[in-house]
Formats: C-alpha cells, structure tokens, sequence
C-alpha cells in the first residue's frame, strides 16, 4: 500500500497545471520516514485523490508522477501501457523504422527512465534490436523489474522483432544516481542475443534526406558514452542535410570539407559524408574529440562512406586555433554540456563564447556554422546571446541564422515542464 502525502492548501491549481514533480516544501509535512524511492499517494488537503508516483525524502524533489488516476495500479502492465503509448507515438511521427528514443522520461509518464531502442544492421538475417535504460531516480530504479517486464509486455505486443531477437542493456553508470542515494553501476547484458558484439554493434539510424539508404553507425553500447549514440540530433542533422544539399546548387562544391569538433563516435561527420557520397562529391571529414576509443569509432564510420577521415584527439576549448581560418565548408559544433551546475552558469557561458567564436573563425565564405548546446541550465535566450557575441566578433563578417533546432521528435516535451527541454541549436551561414 502507498504512503499517503498531502500537499500544502492552495497549490492543488499549480500541481493540477501538469508539472510532474511536487517539492519537498510543496508539502503540508515532512517527507522523511519513507524508504528511497517509495510509492507514495499525493492528496489534498481535503483528503482527495491528486496523483500517484514515487516518493525520495531526501531530495529537493520530493514526489514525481506516475500516474493522475487512482484506479490505475503501478504494476507490469502499467509500465508495459506506458511503452505501448510510447511506442505508439514514435510510429505516428515516424521514427520507429531507426534507432531512436523510446521513453524520455516525464514527458513519456516514466520520471527517471530512458529507454533508447537501436535497430540492428543485421543483413540477410532475422530482424534484431538492443533496448538500452537508464534509471536515474531511486524510484525507477525501484522499479526496474516492472520496466524489463514492461519491454518484454511492448515486444509481444508489436510483433515485428522477436523476443528472441531483443538484447536489453541497462546502463546504470551515470553520476548523478549518487544525487539520489543509488550507487552508480557497470553496464550489463540483462538479455542477449546471438552474433552481436555490443562492443561494436552496427545500429540504423534514419538517413539525413529521406531519398538516401538508412545509415549505419558502428557504436560501443558497453563502453560508450549514455546509451552508445545521441539520438537527439537527428531533426537537426536532417535540417542541415537539407540546407547543404540547396546551398550546393547556388554554391556548387567538388570537395565537402567538415570539422566536426565533440564528434563521439562521428554521427555528424559520418551524416555528411553520407550525403557527400549520395551527391556525388568528395568529403574530407576532420573529426576532433577528447576520447580516442569515440575517435576510432568515428573514423571507422565516416570512412564507411567514402571520406577521407582524419581523426584528432583534442581539447577544443584550447586547440581550435591549430586549424586555419575560412577552410571549412561545414563547422559542426556541439560540444558536451558545459554547465551541469548552477554555480558552472558564469564561466560555463564564456565557454560556449570562446567555443563558438573560434570555431566560427574556421568557416569559408558561404559555408555553413550549426552550434548546439544540451546544457539544461542555459536557457535559450543567453544561448542566443552567446551566438551573437560570438558572431560579433568576427570581424567584417556576416552570418545569417537560417535555421532554429532542438530536440529531435522522439524527445517530446511538455510545455509546463521547462526542465525538460535542454537541447537548443542553430544554423547559420556566412555570406562573406
């Protein structure tokens, strides 16, 4: 049976607007008592029913949402609902054929769950895919066995890939578990499957223009960053597909030279070098990180499609000034997220500044500039005042901003949860 909370007369209206966390002194008593990651019953003041979720006594957010109906039970079928719904969403905006995000967390209904599922490259043979989770709240992690079970509930439901044929990792390794009171832990193989290597797995992911062949990404699901890839780009990889190919019929192109700087395992490079090949031209991928096993991965998977590939170990924040100026058609940056912290927010700001203005420094004339930041504590108003001090700074030259991105579809958000949103993005282009 869940423990009863009730939350302090008159904020029944603000909980009610949709926000999916209630704060420890949103509360009409103490939360201490309860076990990490309880189920927990919010009401009012009056007694009456609000919601159901988890509860953690010993963090600024107290309560998370699962569920707003009191008839509804936190069980097996619960979580195996919650992904069907999930699931259901990613068809109707037409992600589901690739790897993509499966559950996001509270804007899928499941605080502290993601969940990436990876179609598998696997010519000639049955279709395969790895479910890759992340547990970041003592709640969810309460509930793990209930989510393996809800992913098994998803694939008899679905029908298109085997039980047979679905591997399930849990990457419980991040930091910020010990915010909650939960250890972080090694990637494991909860479910395998048969001649794959998760160490180097081959994952489709959607192709930057819908008439090209799905791209293929060699990714580490055991050693890798997250889940193995960073899915949230793909909208905005698409957008500056688009852009490149229009640009390169007013400014045609026999070389496409990029730099891509936090390249991970290479998706924007490899992406561009993919589009390169399916228009006909050279590409020459200069591709930059702070981690060589991401940069063998890179290199392998932009050399897929015909670049020629030159990886670089790095530190962008001081080494950007080693390449020359006005010798890239495509600068991609998109470094790691420079603010985790609200005390990082002053000199994490002046980061993304001198970032972005010497990265801007190494576009040609007519060449194109995307910047992305995934810093959750910079809003998108001081991420467009970077772009603009960066801008200002070069010196007799003009960009024009073409294109504003941000999450990729199978991130959805929810206007009344700000939070949510980290991902802020844009496309610029030199005219001169």
């Amino acid at each position: 049976m869940a423990t009863l909370w009730t939350l302090k007369t008159g904020l029944e209206k603000k909980f009610s607007a949709g926000h999916p966390w209630v704060f420890s002194n949103d509360l009409a008593h103490s939360p201490k008592g309860i076990k990490v990651g309880e189920e927990v019953e919010l009401r009012d003041g009056n007694g009456n029913f609000l919601a159901r979720g988890y509860g953690n006594p010993n963090t600024l957010i107290a309560f998370r949402v699962l569920t707003r109906d009191s008839a509804v039970a936190i069980d097996d079928k619960f979580f195996g609902d919650a992904l069907i719904q999930a699931a259901n969403l990613r068809k109707s905006v037409g992600v589901h054929r690739w790897s993509h995000r499966l559950c996001f967390a509270d804007p899928d209904r499941l605080p502290g769950l993601i969940i990436d599922r990876y179609r598998l490259n696997n010519p000639n043979k049955k279709p395969a895919q790895v479910f890759v989770l992340q547990c970041s709240t003592a709640g969810m992690d309460q509930n793990l066995s209930k989510v393996l079970k809800g992913i098994e509930l998803l694939v008899h439901d679905e029908a298109d890939v085997e039980w047979g044929q679905t591997a399930i990792i849990v990457a419980n390794d991040s930091k910020s578990r010990q915010m909650e009171g939960i250890p972080s832990e090694p990637k494991r193989i909860e479910k395998t499957i048969e001649n794959v290597d998760f160490l180097r797995a081959e994952a489709l992911v959607q192709p930057p223009l819908p008439e090209m062949s799905d791209t293929i990404f060699t990714v580490d699901f055991l050693g890798g960053q997250k889940t193995g890839f960073f899915l949230d780009q793909r909208a905005n990889v698409a957008n500056v597909a688009q852009v490149l190919q229009a640009s390169l019929k007013t400014h045609p192109r026999k070389t496409l030279r990029v730099l891509d700087l936090c390249c991970y395992v290479g998706q924007w490079g490899a992406q561009l070098a993919h589009v390169a090949k399916h228009l006909g031209l050279e590409a020459e991928i200069t591709l930059v990180d702070a981690s060589q096993k991401a940069l063998d991965l890179a290199k392998q998977n932009a050399e897929r499609y015909g670049a020629r590939a030159q990886a670089l170990k790095l530190d962008i924040a001081q080494d950007l000034k080693a390449f020359a100026n006005n010798s890239f058609d495509v600068v991609i940056c998109d470094p790691p997220a420079f603010i985790k912290k609200k005390k990082d927010i002053a000199t994490g700001t002046q980061a993304y500044i001198k970032v972005n203005r010497e990265a801007m420094k190494k576009v040609v004339m007519n060449g194109l500039f995307f910047s992305s930041s995934c810093s959750g504590l910079l809003d998108e108003l001081e991420f467009r005042n970077v772009l603009a001090k960066a801008a200002a700074s070069q010196r007799h030259r003009d960009v024009r901003w073409v294109f504003k991105g941000s999450h990729s579809p199978d991130h959805p958000q929810l206007p009344e949860f700000p939070q949510g949103t980290y991902l802020k993005s844009w496309l610029g282009m030199f005219l001169n």
